[in-house]
C-alpha cells in the first residue's frame, strides 16, 4: 500500500512533469497548421518498429545498441513497478522469469551507461557535441540503476530467498553484502534509506524529463509518429494564388508549422546527419545538425515572448528574419537537397523542407541569393532551360533521328521526355540519343514535344523560386491534358521525381484544371530510363551482341536512390552487360554521397570549402573500376568535371543507356 507521504511526491513529479509537458505543447503551437493525423495505422506501425524496436537507430549498430540498452534499461522496470504494483501481481514462476530478464536488462544498461560516457569524453566522435546537462543525464540514470541493484541486493541479503538463482545480478551484490557480516536489522535499515534515495531519483527524472534532454523520450516517438508518408520527393507546394497570404516561405519561426517546430525539440543531436552531409564534407558551413539546434535554441527564446504577446492582446515583437540572424545564408545556399540528412536521421527530422522553405523567402520576398541565380532565373523565363539557348532550338538534338513528334503523332504510347541537358548540353545529347536508339530497337511507339517542351522546374523549385517552377510545371501540365499524356519516359532522376511525386501535389492548387482532369493527370505512369532499361532487357526486346570487359561502378543518383528507392534496377542492367562483377564505391545506394549538382547548385559557384564532386570523384577512384556508369545527366557532368580536376582524364564516365546502345546488335 503506497503511504500518503509517497503518494504526495509521486503527484508532485507528475504535477511538474505535466506542467513541463504543456510549456513545451505550447511552444509548437505557435506554427502554421498542418495535418499529419491520416494514415493512422502506419503512424502507429512507425512508432513500434522505429520508437520501441529501434529499427533505423539500430542502422549505426555500436551507438544505437547502446541507446537500446539504456532506453530498456530507464524503461522497462518502471513499466514493470507501474504494472506490478498498480494493476495486477504475477504468479511465481513469470515474476520469476521477468526478475531473470530485468536483471540482465539492467546489467546492459549499466554496461551501456559506461560505454556512452567513454564515447562522448574519451573518443569524442565530431558529431557529438558535449553539454553538460549531457553528463548530468548519464549520471542520473546510472545512479537510478546502480541504486536498484543495490536495494535488490540487500533484499535478497535479508530474505534469502531462493528466487536468488532468478536474479544474477542481484546475487552478486547479495552476496558482497553477506560477506561484511551486517545484520538483518542494519541491512533492512540501510534498504529504507536508500529506497528513500532511489524514490526520490526516480521522482525527480520524471519531474526532470521536460525540462531535459530527456524530453527526447517523448518528442522523438512523436515525431515518429507524425513524420511525413507522402512520396519522399515530394515538397509541399505553395499556393501562390491565395490573396490572402501576404508573406510566402519562411522568414520567422512561427512561420514554420507545428510539425516543423516538434522537429527541434526531437533532435537528440547524434550527430548522425551532420556524419553524410556532403555539404559538412567538404567544409562548408552546412551542419544539418547545427540548422536544427540553432533555430531550437530560438524557438525556445522566441516562442514565451509570442504566447505572452498573445496572451496581453498585443503584437509580439517584431525581430529580424531567420536568415542572416539567427542562420546564416551561406547555410541554406550550400545544401544539395541530397536527403542524406533525413535518410540517416533516427527519428525522421525533415531539414531539407525547413532549407527549401527559408530559401523561398529570401527568393520570393527579398530577392536574396547567390549573383549566379540572376542568369538562372532570366534563362528560365525567357527560354525555359538554364542554359538560355532559344527554345526553338529544343529539338535540334533529334535532326537525323527517326523521332517523331507528339503533335504530329498523338497516338504515341510513350511520351519521351528530353529535358533540358538532353536538348541543350552536349553530354545530355549522347543520353538521349542513345534512348532513341534503344527505343527504336525495342518497337517502341513513342514521341517528343520538340520545342514545345518546357523545364520540368526542379532547380527552379529548389532554389526557392516556387513561382517560376509553378509556371513552368503549369504549362507543362497544360500539354499533358492537352496530348492525353499516359506514360512519360524521362532521363534525367530531376525530372522523373518532379512529375511522379510533385506534380501530383500540384494539381490541386491549379484552379485552371478542371477536376476530371486533375483525376487523369494523376494516372501519369512516369518512367525512368533506367526502370525502362531494366524492363526492356528482362524481356529479351534488346539482344546483345557482346559483353564489356571492363570493371564498372555506379554512381547512385540521390533523386534516384535516395528519393526513388531505385536501386536494384540499374545494378541489374549492368550486371547484365558486363562480364566482370560491378564495384561498389565507398558510399552507395541509398547511402550513396551526392555529386554536388541537386538542390539547384548545378547553377552556382561552389566557392566554399573543397567541391563535393572531387569528393564522391574521390571514392570512384578508391573502387578501381574502369568505368564509371551513372543514371542522371547532373551526376554525369559533375563526376566528369571531378575526374577531370584530379587530372583522370582518361576515366571514362557513361550513362546507363550509353552502354546499352553501344552494345545492341546491328
Amino acid at each position: 500500500m503506497i503511504k500518503a507521504i509517497d503518494l504526495f511526491f509521486i503527484l508532485l513529479a507528475i504535477g511538474i512533469f505535466s506542467w513541463g509537458l504543456r510549456r513545451r505543447f505550447r511552444l509548437w503551437q505557435i506554427g502554421r497548421e498542418e495535418n499529419r493525423s491520416n494514415k493512422k495505422s502506419s503512424r502507429l506501425k512507425s512508432f513500434f518498429f522505429e520508437g520501441i524496436i529501434h529499427a533505423r537507430i539500430l542502422e549505426d549498430l555500436y551507438p544505437g545498441l547502446i541507446h537500446l540498452f539504456l532506453f530498456l534499461g530507464f524503461l522497462a522496470p518502471f513499466t514493470v513497478m507501474v504494472i506490478t504494483q498498480f494493476i495486477f501481481t504475477l504468479p511465481s514462476v513469470p515474476a520469476r522469469l521477468l526478475s531473470l530478464a530485468l536483471d540482465l536488462i539492467g546489467l546492459a544498461a549499466i554496461l551501456s551507461l559506461f560505454l556512452a560516457m567513454y564515447r562522448r569524453y574519451v573518443t569524442r566522435p565530431s558529431r557529438l557535441d558535449n553539454k553538460r546537462e549531457d553528463f548530468l543525464t548519464l549520471i542520473l540514470l546510472l545512479f537510478i540503476i546502480m541504486t536498484g541493484f543495490i536495494l535488490e541486493g540487500l533484499r535478497l541479503s535479508v530474505i534469502g530467498s531462493d528466487t536468488q538463482a532468478w536474479a544474477p545480478l542481484g546475487k552478486v551484490v547479495a552476496s558482497l553484502f553477506d560477506i561484511t557480516g551486517m545484520s538483518i536489522h542494519a541491512k533492512s535499515l540501510m534498504a529504507a534509506i536508500l529506497f528513500r534515495i532511489h524514490f526520490f531519483l526516480v521522482m525527480g527524472t520524471i519531474a526532470y524529463i521536460p525540462y531535459s534532454k530527456l524530453f527526447h523520450l517523448i518528442s522523438s516517438p512523436m515525431n515518429m509518429i507524425f513524420r511525413s508518408l507522402e512520396p519522399k520527393g515530394a515538397l509541399t507546394p505553395l499556393d501562390l494564388e491565395d490573396e490572402k497570404t501576404e508573406s510566402f516561405g519562411v522568414a520567422k519561426i512561427e512561420e514554420f508549422t507545428w510539425k516543423q517546430l516538434l522537429d527541434l525539440d526531437a533532435c537528440t543531436r547524434c550527430g548522425r546527419c551532420q556524419d553524410r552531409c556532403p555539404a559538412h564534407l567538404t567544409e562548408k558551413p552546412l551542419s544539418p545538425k547545427k540548422l536544427i539546434t540553432d533555430l531550437k535554441d530560438h524557438l525556445h527564446a522566441r516562442a514565451p515572448q509570442i504566447l505572452e504577446a498573445g496572451a496581453k492582446g498585443i503584437e509580439p515583437e517584431d525581430i529580424p528574419p531567420l536568415v542572416g540572424k539567427t542562420i546564416d545564408e551561406n547555410v541554406i545556399w550550400t545544401c544539395t537537397t541530397c536527403r542524406s540528412c533525413m535518410e540517416h536521421c533516427p527519428v525522421y527530422i525533415e531539414q531539407v523542407d525547413k532549407i527549401v522553405d527559408l530559401r523561398r523567402y529570401q527568393v520570393l520576398m527579398e530577392s536574396r541569393f547567390p549573383a549566379e541565380l540572376n542568369s538562372f532565373f532570366r534563362n528560365m523565363e525567357t527560354n525555359s532551360n538554364p542554359w538560355g539557348i532559344g527554345f526553338a532550338s529544343r529539338a535540334d538534338w533529334a535532326q537525323g533521328l527517326d523521332v517523331k513528334l507528339i503533335n504530329e503523332h498523338p497516338q504515341a504510347e510513350f511520351l519521351f521526355w528530353v529535358g533540358c541537358a538532353g536538348s541543350f548540353d552536349e553530354e545530355g545529347k549522347k543520353v538521349a540519343k542513345a534512348m532513341v536508339s534503344i527505343m527504336n530497337k525495342a518497337g517502341l511507339n513513342y514521341a517528343i514535344l520538340g520545342t514545345e517542351e518546357k523545364c520540368c522546374g526542379d532547380s527552379a523549385r529548389r532554389l526557392g523560386n516556387e513561382y517560376l517552377f509553378q509556371m513552368q510545371a503549369s504549362e507543362n501540365i497544360n500539354l499533358f491534358r492537352k496530348y492525353n499524356i499516359r506514360k512519360i519516359i524521362t532521363i534525367c532522376p530531376h525530372g522523373y521525381n518532379t512529375f511522379k511525386n510533385e506534380y501530383p501535389k500540384l494539381f490541386e492548387l491549379l484552379s485552371s484544371v478542371p477536376p476530371e482532369s486533375k483525376e487523369k493527370l494523376k494516372e501519369i505512369e512516369v518512367i525512368h530510363h533506367v526502370q525502362l532499361l531494366h524492363k526492356l532487357l528482362r524481356e529479351e526486346k534488346l539482344p546483345l551482341k557482346s559483353k564489356l570487359e571492363s570493371r564498372l561502378a555506379y554512381h547512385d543518383s540521390c533523386y534516384l536512390a535516395r528519393y526513388n528507392d531505385i536501386i536494384s534496377e540499374p545494378r541489374e542492367v549492368l550486371q547484365s552487360l558486363t562480364s566482370e562483377s560491378l564495384v561498389e564505391p565507398k558510399n552507395n545506394k541509398q547511402h550513396s554521397l551526392c555529386c554536388g549538382g541537386g538542390g539547384g547548385l548545378m547553377w552556382t559557384e561552389e566557392t566554399l570549402g573543397t567541391r563535393i564532386n572531387q569528393l564522391r570523384t574521390a571514392e570512384l577512384l578508391e573502387a578501381q573500376a574502369e568505368m564509371t556508369a551513372t543514371s542522371c545527366p547532373f551526376c554525369l557532368t559533375m563526376i566528369q568535371d571531378g575526374f577531370k580536376d584530379k587530372g583522370e582524364n582518361e576515366r571514362k564516365v557513361k550513362d546507363i543507356a550509353q552502354l546499352v546502345a553501344e552494345l545492341l546488335e546491328e
